[in-house]
């Protein structure tokens, strides 16, 4: 069984090398986001349809002045872009090499933010209420193994506050085989997460205290993409994923039922304005 001291200590050994990059490395802004999402050498490529349709949920109502909570924030990349943007972030991450990075990263984009090195279950640093976003990137299925995690998060979310989450999608059980026998094929950690997916079980969990859920399924063939992993730089590599993504929109738009076996999700909803 994982727990938060040894998901801890492995995502500490993830993010501490970073730390070492000089500034123009760790700057980020909409900019760099897109170039990194565009550019076939860095790992935000191949997710790269999963983090713009999360980018285009954030940005759907304007971000000037809201009270951001970057959940799980990792590296912080959106964060700190949401910051660029105008609102008022906070990074949290069980991590404090995680925070130590996204403190480091907003330095370098001239951005100012607040950093949390927490545990999601025990938030008693936030108030009541503080948030009117949480964004959380591949971080809630972590999470909500944990006890009162889903509580806090509730908790500390505004009535009507949004929840944004980009997500892999667990409802297809072919490809949670193989996603289990690759994640043991590369000698993956469990702390990693390939075994914890974000699926209807999830949804359900968040249903009491979440209204107005909407989940848009990305990536049913193109989840062959993880067989490329390492390989996209090549010219042949993008053009299979390329026609991968085409065969999906033409079989997606015949049957559209498909869609809860795709392989990745953004996940909206609002909290609930009576609990």
């Amino acid at each position: 069984m994982i727990t938060p001291q040894a998901e801890r200590r492995f995502y500490d050994s993830q993010y501490t090398p970073f730390l070492a990059l000089p500034d123009h490395a760790l700057r980020i802004d909409r900019q760099v986001l897109a170039g990194n999402l565009a550019n076939p050498g860095h790992p935000f490529y191949e997710r790269r349809r999963l983090y713009g349709a999360a980018m285009q949920a954030l940005t759907a109502e304007p971000l000037a002045g809201l009270q951001v909570l970057d959940y799980g924030c990792g590296p912080a990349d959106f964060g700190l872009w949401l910051a660029t943007e105008g609102a008022c972030v906070t990074l949290l991450d069980l991590s404090p090499a995680a925070i130590e990075l996204g403190l480091k990263r907003a330095a370098a984009s001239g951005v100012p933010v607040r950093g949390i090195a927490a545990d999601a279950s025990r938030l008693h640093m936030l108030r009541d209420g503080e948030f009117d976003l949480v964004f959380a990137c591949a971080a809630l299925h972590h999470t909500l193994k944990y006890p009162d995690a889903l509580a806090e998060l509730v908790r500390v979310m505004k009535p009507r506050a949004r929840l944004v989450l980009a997500e892999t999608w667990g409802g297809n059980p072919l490809l949670n085989l193989a996603r289990r026998y690759r994640a043991r094929a590369a000698g993956e950690a469990e702390e990693q997460g390939e075994g914890i997916i974000f699926s209807r079980a999830e949804l359900r969990a968040l249903r009491p205290h979440f209204c107005d859920i909407q989940v848009r399924h990305l990536n049913l063939l193109a989840m062959g993409k993880r067989l490329l992993r390492g390989r996209l730089t090549h010219a042949w590599a993008r053009g299979l994923v390329r026609a991968l993504e085409s065969a999906d929109a033409a079989l997606l738009s015949l049957a559209p039922a498909l869609s809860a076996w795709c392989g990745e999700a953004v996940i909206t909803a609002r909290r609930r304005e009576r609990l």
